[in-house]
């Protein structure tokens, strides 16, 4: 009797918080007007979590607002970072609480032997909710990094192909970052936004390889930055020589990934042996008489 009243009490306490998010946090509905609809469902609620994050015990800071405004300072550059980083951890915030509301409420209408089930599922649920939303910005950070460590010989040719053509570095690199879609053009054609800005060739690279987080990819931009000072010349001899030498890296990179992905099929099998091994002792049990 005494869980379900401590059940039913941090059920109302998790109710208030949240209808007081939802009437107090109105003054937030223009933040969320930029946000989409697909990569944040449900983002007209999102209002409850910057209400909490209002409040002291659920401010975002520490070690978790560096590395939030790290990630998204690498995904969305140093203009948006800081909101990005705030929006991720309210949409964790009202997920959170949202759970919480549901889990305590039907603790309290449970029997007791019931309540540890739901508060574990409860427990599991947030766990996963930080899974998906706090690691997401991470992980989206590091599969563009991929993406664009596997097209980067690629694009090294073709920059090659056009410098030593004659082309001058700024007019080859803008051909080449318009020339197709994939994210490391994407990175390109921010760098020609830096130029067209007023930022040198060389500040505008030296900032490409930095937002790629890909150790080869800022080599490469240090490197080209020095190659700059010496001239078109020597320019275009070190870009052919990286060409040939990140064909070699995306060769490996290729390998790796099919190693990675082979790692992964294993649990889906190992769910279905299980599975399949749950179904013949079943049906070999129904077929013993006693």
């Amino acid at each position: 009797m005494i869980l379900k009243v401590v059940a039913l009490i941090m059920a109302t306490v998790c109710d208030i918080l949240f209808l007081l998010g939802f009437s107090r946090g109105t003054v937030y509905d223009t933040y969320l007007e930029a946000l989409d609809e697909v990569s944040y469902p449900m983002k007209e609620f999102y209002i409850v979590g910057f209400y909490l994050n209002d409040l002291k015990p659920f401010q975002l800071r520490g070690r978790l607002e560096q590395n939030l405004k790290k990630e998204a300072h690498l995904y969305w550059d140093n203009i948006y970072y800081e909101y990005y980083a705030v929006v991720t951890w309210v949409q964790f915030l009202t997920a959170a609480l949202f759970t919480c509301c549901v889990g305590f409420t039907l603790c309290g209408l449970i029997s007791s032997e019931s309540m540890i089930m739901v508060v574990g599922i409860m427990v599991i649920a947030v766990m996963a909710e930080w899974n998906l939303i706090i690691s997401h910005m991470k992980e989206a950070v590091q599969e563009r990094k991929e993406a664009c460590e596997l097209e980067f010989p690629n694009m090294i040719s073709k920059l090659s192909l056009l410098i030593d053509s004659g082309m001058i570095l700024r007019e080859a690199w803008e051909l080449v970052a318009y020339g197709k879609k994939g994210d490391l053009y994407d990175l390109m054609q921010k760098a020609c936004e830096y130029m067209r800005n007023g930022d040198s060739d060389a500040v505008a690279i030296y900032k490409f390889g930095v937002l790629s987080d890909s150790a080869e990819i800022k080599k490469f931009a240090s490197s080209m930055v020095q190659g700059m000072e010496k001239g078109n010349s020597e320019l275009s001899g070190f870009l052919m020589n990286q060409a040939s030498e990140q064909l070699m890296h995306k060769r490996q990179l290729a390998l790796q990934q099919g190693e990675k992905a082979a790692g992964k099929l294993i649990i889906p099998l190992g769910i279905t042996f299980i599975g399949i091994i749950m179904i013949i002792i079943s049906a070999a049990m129904q077929g013993l008489t006693f």
